[in-house]
């Protein structure tokens, strides 16, 4: 059973391996001080180290929380009771409810398909198509009202996007076919 400090613990050793990883790389571009200020891996660097080092604390922290014998176990092992390493608390009850697995896929799922979908057709339309795929099907919403959200709500952030911060975002290969550019 996978309990809630399994998933801690596993946390805490993935942010620790993600600022291993950081501050090994930030070496290639120098970690120390120039005449012209910082090198490129300056802060890249602090910021690894930091991420291992608090990545090393949430792994300790809760591998070793609530391990300890309590002293009610204590009287029950001397009366030859069975002894329970350490008392219940909420990092060891199980991680994911009966189902929970499925509601995570139920957005996970669209979510990584849509993005997947970017360079093809997108990123207006996948949004869109998303939003219309996920109105449907979790909020329970009919097509004419999630169509007409989907819309707006990418008209908006085109308009956000290639007009007023000049950003443009990918428009994928059905797009310049449709002469927006």
């Amino acid at each position: 059973m996978v309990t809630r400090r399994h998933i801690e613990v596993a946390t805490g050793l993935s942010a620790t391996l993600l600022g291993l990883v950081t501050a090994y790389g930030s070496l290639e571009n120098g970690i120390g001080w120039t005449d012209f200020g910082p090198s490129a891996g300056y802060f890249p660097f602090r910021i690894g180290v930091i991420l291992t080092i608090l990545g090393l604390a949430i792994a300790v922290k809760y591998g070793l929380t609530g391990r300890r014998r309590a002293p009610a176990n204590l009287e029950a092992q001397a009366a030859g009771g069975a002894v329970a390493m350490h008392e219940p608390t909420g990092l060891d009850e199980r991680f994911l409810e009966d189902g929970a697995l499925g509601r995570i896929a139920s957005v996970f799922v669209p979510t990584a398909v849509s993005a997947a979908l970017i360079p093809w057709l997108g990123v207006y339309l996948s949004g869109a198509l998303f939003l219309v795929f996920s109105m449907m099907t979790l909020g329970k919403v009919g097509i004419v009202k999630a169509v007409t959200i989907a819309v707006a709500t990418m008209a908006v952030f085109f308009v956000t996007f290639e007009f007023w911060f000049q950003v443009p975002l990918a428009k994928g290969v059905v797009m310049p076919l449709l002469g927006i550019y």
